[in-house]
C-alpha cells in the first residue's frame, strides 16, 4: 500500500515537472541593463569637449577630472556645434541652474536650442557623447530632468549618482536606450567610472 501510494506522489510531481519544462514563459521586450562599475572597454578617444546642459557648477568638477586623468580636453560650458570640429568626444555634465544662466546671460530656452544643435552636430560626425550628472534635489530639477531626458537619449555612457533625484531616470534612459550605465556613491568615486571610457 505505501509503495503504491509513493509511487503516485512520484508520478503526479513528475508530471507537475513536464508541465512546468514545457510551459510556454513570455519574453521580456526590455533589454537587462546592469549598473556597471565602469566600461569594460574604453569607448571614447581624445580630444575632448566638456560642455554644461544647464550651466550648473558640475562641469568645472568634471574639467577638473580630465585634468587629474591627463585626458586631453576642451573647456567650453557654452559650447557650440561649430566648437566640435576636430574632437572626438563630447562630455555632457547635466544639471540647470538659474544663476549659472543669469551669469552666461543664457535663457533656459536658449540653453535647449543650444543642446539640441551639439546633439544634432555630434550625431551627425559620430561623436562619443558622455553624460554626467551630478546634482541631486534642488528647485530646477523639472528643467533639469528635461534636459537630461535630451542629451540622454543620444548617450553613449551614463553616469550618475546613487539615491539621486535623477538615478530612476538615468536607469530609465539606460534600459530604453541599452545604454551603459554607472551609478556611484559619490562624487569623489566618478574619476575611475570616467577614466573607463577612456583607458
Amino acid at each position: 500500500m505505501k509503495h503504491r501510494v509513493f509511487r503516485a506522489a512520484l508520478l503526479l510531481v513528475f508530471a507537475a515537472l513536464l508541465v512546468l519544462i514545457n510551459m510556454p514563459f513570455e519574453e521580456k521586450s526590455r533589454p537587462i541593463v546592469f549598473t556597471l562599475p565602469g566600461l569594460p572597454r574604453p569607448i571614447a578617444k581624445t580630444p575632448v569637449v566638456i560642455t554644461s546642459a544647464g550651466q550648473s557648477t558640475d562641469t568645472y568638477i568634471i574639467h577638473d577630472i580630465t585634468n587629474q586623468l591627463m585626458i586631453r580636453s576642451f573647456f567650453m560650458p557654452q559650447a557650440e556645434d561649430t566648437d566640435l570640429e576636430d574632437v572626438e568626444t563630447v562630455v555632457f555634465t547635466v544639471g540647470y541652474s538659474s544663476l549659472g544662466a543669469k551669469y552666461r546671460d543664457i535663457s533656459y530656452e536658449e540653453e535647449i536650442k543650444r543642446v539640441k544643435r551639439l546633439l544634432e552636430k555630434a550625431k551627425e560626425d559620430k561623436l562619443t557623447v558622455l553624460v554626467v550628472v551630478l546634482g541631486g534635489d534642488h528647485a530646477d530639477s523639472n528643467k533639469t530632468e528635461t534636459l537630461l531626458r535630451l542629451v540622454g537619449a543620444q548617450a553613449d555612457y551614463l553616469i550618475g549618482l546613487r539615491e539621486s533625484s535623477n538615478e530612476i531616470i538615468l536607469t530609465e534612459l539606460a534600459e530604453d536606450g541599452n545604454i551603459p550605465l554607472t551609478l556611484v556613491n559619490s562624487v569623489n568615486d566618478i574619476s575611475g567610472s570616467f577614466a573607463s571610457a577612456f583607458r
